[in-house]
């Protein structure tokens, strides 16, 4: 099966590719920025499987959905993004999506959902349902739960997301290594991520929570 992958941040299309790598028989042929670079992909090879992200220059993941949905109709597409809200989901649903994930899954709920919509089923995270869910019935999800993190952990997010290594992080903050490297580990138990890609995509998506 061929797989392509649309995300505008490197780190987390590296991320991706390498729980995408553990899944056999699944074969990344490329990756794209925006949904523009994602159309030319599918006109220009084969393509089975699109892991999209929503939020993307030139052209973002749902107008890029409708459109290769109309002219490539047997391409399967799932939405992976940090956006959880109903509106945000029901939309990319609408566009022809065949699955909705969030950006913190693991190796075992990628499988899952692939597997899921190659057979022709709509996958969609836990979470993501209960969303939905909600949503028809009227009803508001609780509002997201915002960590509390410390002024130091703001500092060494920023300095993560510059590229900086815990060695220079450290000499920056006047920390030991040690100490930075704690207080990366506790930032990602913190916000539910699994790696710095899925971080620096998070404080993207959410740069509030620096503030």
């Amino acid at each position: 099966m061929n797989l392509l992958i649309a995300d505008d941040h490197t780190l987390f299309i590296e991320g991706l590719s390498m729980l995408v790598s553990r899944i056999e028989d699944v074969h990344i042929v490329g990756d794209a920025k925006n949904g523009k670079q994602v159309i030319e992909l599918c006109q220009s090879q084969k393509v089975d499987l699109i892991l999209m992200d929503l939020e993307m220059p030139e052209m973002g993941g749902i107008e890029a959905t409708e459109i290769i949905k109309r002219d490539f109709p047997n391409i399967k597409i799932v939405a992976v993004t940090m956006l959880n809200d109903y509106n945000t989901i029901k939309k990319a649903l609408r566009s022809g999506m065949d699955g909705y994930v969030v950006k913190n899954l693991g190796i075992s709920e990628l499988q899952n959902a692939i597997e899921t919509v190659m057979n022709g089923h709509i996958y969609m995270s836990p979470e993501i349902t209960t969303i939905l869910a909600l949503g028809v019935a009227g009803r508001k999800p609780n509002q997201a739960y915002v960590p509390d993190l410390t002024k130091r952990e703001k500092e060494v997010i920023k300095l993560i997301i510059d590229g900086l290594t815990n060695d220079t992080i450290a000499e920056k903050l006047f920390l030991s290594p040690l100490t930075v490297s704690t207080h990366r580990k506790n930032v990602l138990s913190k916000l539910n991520l699994k790696n710095t890609a899925m971080l620096v995509k998070y404080c993207g998506d959410y740069p509030e929570i620096l503030f």
